[in-house]
């Protein structure tokens, strides 16, 4: 009877069988290794693309504070531009108001009243005066109501007197300011301080009382 010893032949087949194992092993070592250095080369050309776009957003984000800060320095210098304007409409206004006040009142006298006083304050003004009768004194009160600068107009009284024997009515009339912007043309020629129209008197402080005034000679 022959017979064959294997055990050469299976100790070869093992050891092939553990070098292909091998072979195999390395070309799995290998393809991981390309593979993890092809995605460390990704991970860092993306690293270095999101620094580019960070280094491209700080610079627009410090554009966009340099303009935000312009911005927040113009509108500054607006509102101060447009207080000061407010105070010099407001000074303009407080120079001629006193002027188109006493031009409106003239305006509103009648022919047998005269004013004796007027007085401001705080908005609301005085007015006393002599007039012939009664009727003189509601006609005065009627155009004083027509004026734009005045409203709530009332009469707190009316007291007979007599001057060189002539019979007058002294009559006090209250009425409130309104307030009023100034137009256009009227700042330019205060701004530019135009003189006043020939003939035109000069504006009395209103809050000094007139002179006494004249008798007003009584209706026939």
């Amino acid at each position: 009877m022959i017979r064959i010893n294997l055990l050469p032949v299976r100790a070869s087949r093992r050891q092939e069988a553990v070098r292909n194992e091998l072979v195999l092993a390395g070309l799995v070592l290998a393809a991981v290794t390309v593979f993890l250095a092809g995605l460390q080369i990704v991970l860092m050309a993306q690293a270095s693309t999101l620094t580019s776009e960070n280094i491209e957003l700080d610079e627009q984000l410090k554009k966009k504070e340099a303009i935000r800060l312009e911005v927040e320095e113009m509108e500054k210098v607006r509102k101060d531009l447009e207080q000061k304007l407010a105070v010099i409409q407001q000074l303009n206004a407080n120079r001629i108001g006193p002027v188109l006040l006493l031009s409106d009142l003239s305006d509103a006298t009648p022919e047998k009243l005269q004013l004796t006083s007027l007085v401001e304050k705080d908005g609301v003004v005085k007015l006393t005066g002599l007039a012939v009768t009664h009727e003189v004194i509601s006609q005065f009160m009627i155009n004083i109501e027509k004026s734009k600068r005045f409203t709530d107009v009332g009469l707190n009284g009316v007291e007979q007197i007599e001057n060189n024997g002539v019979k007058l009515k002294e009559f006090e009339i209250t009425a409130k300011l309104v307030k009023e912007t100034v137009e256009a043309p009227e700042a330019k020629a205060a701004a530019g301080g135009a003189a006043p129209a020939p003939g035109a008197p000069a504006a009395p402080d209103p809050a000094a009382p007139a002179a006494p005034a004249a008798p007003v000679p009584a209706e026939e």
